[in-house]
């Protein structure tokens, strides 16, 4: 058996190792939609402020222009409300989720309510 004073000091560090090679880094998890609950969530606000602008000033302005605004208005609604049901399924972050679900869910719903008797306005 050798003696205490042959073996190495397990405080020195090793001159002899060489660098392990780093594992490559691992995959995106699945689940994780954070891109589409962010993009309901612009879409929806959009179209949330477009929907209290309209009702704003609709009363005190005309806006016999406005009907290819509207129609891009739907068009996000659309995007918004497919991306919110999208969030549904993540698995991480899913308070973003939750809130990207709200955005498009709103969105699409206001849409229905002001954004039909406003387009059949415009169509007038």
């Amino acid at each position: 058996m050798p003696a205490d004073d042959e073996l190495p000091d397990s405080l020195e560090p090793g001159l002899h190792v060489p660098p392990r090679d780093e594992p490559p880094a691992p995959p995106t998890p699945r689940g994780d939609l954070r891109v589409a609950s962010i993009i309901a969530i612009v879409t929806g606000t959009i179209v949330v402020a477009w929907h209290i602008f309209l009702v704003s000033v609709s009363a005190i302005a005309e806006l016999d222009q406005l009907l290819w605004f509207q129609i891009g208005i739907w068009v996000l609604a659309l995007v918004s409300f497919v991306t919110g049901l999208l969030s549904l399924n993540a698995r991480m972050a899913r308070e973003l989720a939750a809130a990207g679900f709200i955005a498009g869910v709103a969105a699409f719903l206001l849409s229905i309510s002001i954004g039909l008797f406003s387009g059949a306005n415009f169509l007038d």
